[in-house]
């Protein structure tokens, strides 16, 4: 063979060694390609989670002691289930305490990674420029599992902002014995109807509250008037107090030997004051409700017409705008309000879930699905709300609400002192 006829056969060999040498020139990550200075240039299908090297990411909540080792032991799960993925989790059981120090970090672009926040701090936050929109953690099941009632407060602007974890409505609950003296089988509804019926009971128990309030719980007071109110929304803009709210906290001072001073916690006491018939009427977290003997239970009504602002007791994770790990915020989120973690937060604390699934038997929970809340919640979480039944996007909304709630702790400490709380928050709106 001459040496012309060797050319094509060398050629040949050289093109197949150089064909197998290329994959040994590349990074062996399949689910990127990268630049000859290590970046990425190839991103990587949305979702999917490329583990190029260990992620710190840091979480502030401000939950009672058990609750934040509720979560710490789903945190250490879920650090078991994804090992690149380090998570610290800061408690700062002060709510105080905590909106003051992460307003402040935020400012200065140095907040944690992820926030849970109450739902009313949401929107406020957001406006300020100090989160992420949260859209990318609903997909799929999570999205269309969703409760519009619960998504809606967390909207602004066109994005959402939040993922909701739990919530705690309050709900006023009557004494069905003390409304039959009455002359009602239903809770009172409007005003007059409201006074005639204390009225009533006061003439026929003269020992008897006719609704009781805790000390210094503005959401208590306010959820109560809305309950009166032809335009409750109004309520939610905390100033300035209207006529009609005005007249209703004047005509308790009058009374203010007939409200009772039980805390919603004090289970003992409300169990007694509605079993002895001395009790028309409270305003308690859905959880404190079920926390009541049965048979006390048995003896109340659930004004379910008036389940006033539910979503304000609740609280949702965001995502920090100072968050450089975004994508393993979004995991971690995914997994803390998947629906069997919801199921298990619900049955240790009794805070209703944010899943819309978990409000009726589930199949895919099996077993461990042992506490379902009442069906008719799904109804009343699942109705879309209007801008009018919302807190306005107001920045400054926290520190307003605030306001007002240190002035009727102050005021209603030792006795309700109506007038006097009265007179400061018109000064205060001046």
């Amino acid at each position: 063979m001459t040496p012309r006829k060797y050319v094509p056969f060398l050629l040949g060999t050289l093109l197949l060694a150089a064909l197998l040498l290329i994959p040994f020139s590349r990074d062996t990550n399949p689910t990127s390609v990268r630049k000859p200075d290590g970046k990425s240039n190839v991103q990587p299908v949305p979702g999917e989670l490329v583990i190029d090297q260990l992620a710190n990411i840091h979480v502030n909540v401000s939950l009672p002691d058990s609750q934040f080792k509720e979560l710490q032991e789903l945190n250490r799960n879920f650090m078991m289930k994804y090992p690149h993925i380090q998570v610290k989790i800061t408690n700062e059981p002060s709510k105080d305490s905590a909106y003051d120090l992460w307003s402040l970090q935020s400012q200065q672009g140095e907040a944690a990674d992820i926030i849970l926040l109450d739902n009313g701090w949401v929107r406020p936050f957001a406006v300020r420029g100090f989160l992420k929109p949260a859209d990318s953690v609903m997909t799929g099941d999570s999205l269309s599992d969703q409760l519009t009632g619960l998504l809606d407060p967390l909207k602004w602007n066109g994005y959402l902002w939040g993922v909701p974890k739990d919530l705690n409505p309050y709900t006023i609950v009557w004494s069905s014995s003390l409304l039959a003296e009455a002359g009602l089988k239903e809770p009172p509804a409007d005003w007059n109807a409201y006074q005639a019926a204390a009225f009533k009971i006061i003439e026929l128990h003269p020992q008897a509250s006719i609704v009781n309030w805790s000390v210094g719980d503005l959401q208590q007071q306010i959820v109560w008037l809305a309950a009166f109110q032809s335009e409750p929304s109004r309520m939610l803009n905390v100033f300035p107090v209207n006529a009609a709210q005005a007249l209703q906290l004047a005509w308790f001072q009058e009374l203010e030997a007939k409200i009772s001073r039980i805390n919603g916690d004090e289970r003992e006491r409300l169990d007694e004051a509605f079993q002895k018939n001395q009790l028309l009427a409270a305003i308690i977290p859905w959880n404190e409700y079920e926390e009541l003997e049965e048979a006390t239970r048995n003896k109340l009504i659930v004004d379910r017409d008036q389940i006033i602002y539910p979503w304000l007791n609740g609280r949702s994770y965001v995502i920090s705008s100072s968050s450089a790990n975004e994508e393993e915020a979004m995991v971690w989120i995914q997994e803390m309000t998947d629906i069997n973690n919801q199921q298990i937060s619900y049955d240790r604390t009794g805070q209703l879930p944010a899943r819309a699934s978990l409000y009726a038997f589930n199949g895919s929970l099996q077993s461990k699905q042992t506490h379902i809340p009442p069906a008719w919640w799904k109804k009343v979480l699942d109705t879309k709300k209007t801008d009018a039944e919302l807190a306005n996007p107001d920045p400054l909304w926290p520190e307003k609400w605030r306001q007002r709630e240190h002035l009727w702790k102050t005021f209603s400490v030792n006795r309700f002192e109506i007038a006097a709380y009265l007179e400061a928050l018109e000064a205060l709106e001046k």
